[in-house]
């Protein structure tokens, strides 16, 4: 898998080490402060190029249009954004943003957006996983463990309460986004069409599933 991370600050040199570790994958990294990129080139395996990630030569010059996966972690949310335009254009299959204002997380998610990082809401996830009885969980390993927490469209929910959205038992939600607030999900609540829908999944299997339940085209 050839993924290219735009952005080399924490979020990103984690990804590229983790990446790292695995045979397969091929990570290049743009980063447009060039003594930031020397010295995030000393300590990853990753190909690492100093440049503006939205400047298509430049993510031409990376191997865009041989990428797997595209990854916008920049400080900027409108750059992460045009990113994930360009990403789309170029047809990559999967792409990840960080937003730090999760007002832009509709036209990310009209782009395509394979998943949206808000660091906002990785907090209110720990501290609703405390409150559900998830304590030693560790959200920011959870995509190293069985377990995947991600936002996901109302879709085929949207009309009904939570209590009879039908999900593997696997999968729960463990809040809903409306606008710029987190709601908790009590069973009542009823889905409206632009809410989303963070689920906390066992495994692979169980999101899957739950993606195909909520899936509009069902």
């Amino acid at each position: 898998m050839k993924v290219i991370v735009v952005g080399a600050g924490s979020i990103g040199v984690a990804l590229a080490k983790l990446l790292g570790h695995h045979e397969s994958s091929e990570v290049v990294i743009l980063e447009v402060d060039e003594v930031r990129a020397r010295a995030v080139s000393e300590e990853t395996d990753a190909l690492v190029l100093h440049g503006d990630g939205t400047h298509p030569d430049m993510l031409h010059k990376a191997g865009l249009g041989e990428a797997d996966a595209l990854v916008a972690v920049t400080g900027s949310d409108a750059i992460n954004t045009v990113i994930a335009m360009l990403g789309h254009r170029a047809g990559v299959d999967k792409i990840v943003v960080k937003l730090e204002d999760l007002g832009l997380r509709p036209a990310c998610q009209e782009l395509g957006v394979s998943d949206i990082l808000s660091p906002n809401l990785a907090s209110a996830s720990r501290i609703l996983s405390v409150l559900f009885g998830f304590q030693r969980m560790d959200f920011s390993l959870v995509a190293q463990g069985g377990l995947r927490l991600v936002e996901l469209p109302a879709g085929r929910a949207s009309g009904l309460r939570l209590n009879e959205v039908e999900l593997p038992e696997e999968a729960r939600v463990i809040m809903v986004l409306r606008g710029d607030s987190g709601l908790v999900p009590r069973g009542r609540l009823k889905v409206e069409a632009e809410d989303t829908l963070v689920l906390l999944a066992e495994n692979d299997e169980a999101l899957s599933r739950a993606r195909e339940a909520l899936s509009s085209s069902s």
